[in-house]
C-alpha cells in the first residue's frame, strides 16, 4: 500500500445531542464526539455529546490505542489525527532482522523499504450471544483467541533479502483493555447517532467505557457468521440490528469492522438491553 494517505469522505454531523452520552448531564460545556476516533479516519460526528469529565476518560484510552499498537498502521495508511501536524515525518525506521543463526540484528532502513504491521485482537463470541457461556456478573476483562495482522509497505521477502535475514521481529505492547473500551465507545456513539439517546442504565457498555465495570466478555466479542460486506468503499463498516430475546427482553447488537478492506474480524457488541413489560 502506498503512503498516499486516506482520502476520507466529508464529515457527517448528526443533530446535536444536548447531553453527555456517557453520564447524561446537560450542564456545563458539551463537546463534539467522533463516533469512530478521528485518529482512525472517523468522519461521523455527534455535536454537543460529551462533558469535559467524560471526554478526559475517553480521550485517555483512545490515546493509548492510537499512539500505541495502532500507530504504525495509521501512519502507513496516512491517517491524520488531531495532532498529526506536530509530528515530524518519519524517513527511516529501526527494523530487527532475524539472521540465519537466529541472532537479532537491528538496522535502520528507509520507511519505503520497511515492514510495518498492525495487529487487531480477535475475541471469542460474547456471552450475550453464546448459549454455552452466557453473561456472568463475576466475568472479568476479555479473552483473546487470535490476532489479525495487517501488513503495510514492502513485502517481507523483499525487505529481508538485502540484509541476508530469514525474518523480521516486530514486537507490540497491546493495550487490549483500552482497545475494548474504544470498541464500546464506537458502538455506543453509533447507537445514539442512529437511534437517539436512551436510559443509560440500559447500556451494558457505558460502565465499561467509564471504567466502572469490567465484564466486557459478556457484551463485547467477535462473530464469524454474517460478516459485514466487503464490497463497500469504506475504511470502516458499522451496522446495528435489534435481536429479540425470550419475549421478555430485546437487545441492540452493533457490529464493527475496522479497516474493512483488509478482511479483519467483525466485532459485535450489545449496546442496549431492554426488558419488556409483560403486564
Amino acid at each position: 500500500m502506498q503512503d498516499n494517505g486516506i482520502k476520507a469522505p466529508n464529515t457527517h454531523r448528526y443533530p446535536p445531542v444536548g447531553a453527555c452520552i456517557y453520564c447524561g448531564t446537560t450542564s456545563g460545556r458539551l463537546t463534539d464526539e467522533h463516533v469512530i476516533p478521528k485518529g482512525l479516519g472517523g468522519t461521523l460526528v455527534l455535536p454537543e455529546a460529551s462533558c469535559d469529565t467524560c471526554a478526559k476518560i475517553t480521550s485517555l484510552f483512545e490515546q493509548h490505542v492510537m499512539r500505541g499498537f495502532m500507530d504504525r498502521g495509521r501512519q502507513a495508511m496516512g491517517i491524520k489525527g488531531r495532532k498529526q501536524h506536530k509530528r515530524p515525518k518519519e524517513t527511516a525506521l529501526t527494523q530487527t532482522f532475524i539472521q540465519p543463526d537466529n541472532v537479532l540484528l537491528e538496522q535502520e532502513v528507509p520507511v519505503d523499504q520497511a515492514i510495518r504491521v498492525m495487529h487487531l485482537p480477535v475475541l471469542p463470541l460474547p456471552g450475550f450471544l453464546d448459549p454455552l457461556h452466557p453473561p456472568r456478573p463475576d466475568a472479568e476483562q476479555v479473552d483473546i483467541t487470535a490476532f489479525d495482522t495487517i501488513q503495510f509497505g514492502t513485502d517481507q521477502f523483499q525487505a529481508i533479502r538485502p540484509h541476508s535475514a530469514v525474518g523480521v521481529q516486530i514486537k507490540d505492547r497491546m493495550a487490549i483493555w483500552d482497545f475494548v473500551r474504544m470498541l464500546a465507545k464506537i458502538a455506543h456513539g453509533y447507537h445514539v447517532a442512529t437511534r437517539g439517546m436512551f436510559p443509560l442504565e440500559e447500556s451494558p457498555l457505558v460502565p465499561i467505557i467509564l471504567g466502572t465495570r469490567h465484564d466486557a466478555k459478556n457484551w463485547i466479542g467477535c462473530i464469524a457468521e454474517h460478516p459485514l460486506p466487503l464490497d463497500r468503499p469504506a475504511l470502516h463498516l458499522l451496522n446495528d440490528e435489534t435481536l429479540e430475546g425470550d419475549g421478555q427482553s430485546e437487545c441492540v447488537a452493533l457490529r464493527i469492522k475496522l479497516f474493512a478492506t483488509q478482511g479483519t474480524a467483525t466485532y459485535i457488541l450489545a449496546s442496549r438491553i431492554r426488558y419488556l413489560s409483560t403486564g
